[in-house]
């Protein structure tokens, strides 16, 4: 951890974006599998690698 462990406004965003990504991956996922249409199962699928992208990748 560095000197300063507060997060800055730019580190919140992007962790809201990633959770907001996450969460909408769920119910379009949900959606796909339910009404058997697979492009919306990909979509909520790339919906969650995006989220997961955005965690690995930027780490405050």
């Amino acid at each position: 951890m560095g000197r300063n462990s507060s997060r800055t406004p730019a580190d919140i965003r992007m962790r809201r974006m990633s959770l907001s990504l996450a969460a909408a991956a769920l119910p379009v996922c949900v959606l796909g599998v339910v009404q058997d249409v697979v492009w919306v199962l990909g979509l909520g699928a790339w919906l969650l690698v995006a989220a997961i992208l955005i965690e690995l990748v930027y780490r405050p």
